[in-house]
């Protein structure tokens, strides 16, 4: 049996009576493993998954055609949404990472285009990636939110979440540029199972079909 170890409980994986695999998250929601999914995918996809499924649904409601950046596009939630996006039919996909290597995973995970990570010169980047205009989403793990704010279109989202948020917003800024930002702890979805289960369900769908590599962390 696999097994994750997490602030709330352990996410492991169950061998119920019959076969049936159950992936069991924080001790308390068990949700069964489809066919085509590994032990490791269903323990990646109920937690980092959920995560990068809800920063695109129902944080960010990302539409057909509009622009995303993924910060920190090679983590086990950024490489998830890189991929979710392009199956969303996201317009152009613009991952960030910190060294060559992991820029060139990004790519290789469906991001169109991916620039270095590095706070100067950042909001630049990202329009030039977007072919000089300014984007529609953005997915912020923390560190970014300056920069992303700089490059954000009017109507854009950007969806904070993770541990190392320490950046605020003004008010103004946002209703002087038509910009929303968005924050998402996944703490939150598990009073609400229902959240974790529809998302889970079209992740393992898309695994079983081949059309998703959940990304183990480094």
């Amino acid at each position: 049996m696999g097994c994750m170890r997490t602030a709330e409980a352990a996410d492991e994986i169950q061998v119920e009576d019959g076969g049936r695999r159950v992936v069991v998250v924080a001790g308390r929601l068990r949700l069964p493993v489809s066919a085509g999914v590994t032990d490791d995918q269903a323990l990646t996809l109920a937690r980092a998954g959920t995560t990068a499924w809800h920063l695109l649904r129902t944080c960010a409601h990302l539409r057909p055609d509009e622009s995303i950046v993924v910060h920190d596009a090679a983590s086990e939630v950024g490489a998830i949404a890189v991929q979710l996006a392009r199956s969303f039919a996201a317009g152009r996909v613009i991952a960030t990472e910190s060294s060559q290597s992991r820029r060139r995973r990004a790519v290789k995970l469906g991001a169109d285009i991916a620039v270095e990570s590095g706070r100067d010169g950042l909001a630049e980047r990202l329009i030039a990636a977007n072919e000089g205009k300014q984007v529609d989403v953005v997915l912020d793990p923390g560190g970014t939110l300056k920069a992303s704010l700089d490059a954000l279109a009017p109507f854009g989202r950007i969806v904070c979440y993770g541990a190392d948020q320490d950046e605020s917003v003004r008010l103004t800024g946002l209703l002087g540029g038509s910009q929303a930002v968005i924050g998402f702890r996944f703490e939150h979805t598990l009073e609400r199972p229902d959240m974790i289960a529809r998302a889970v369900s079209e992740l393992f769908g898309l695994t079983s079909a081949g059309r998703l590599r959940p990304v183990a962390g480094d």
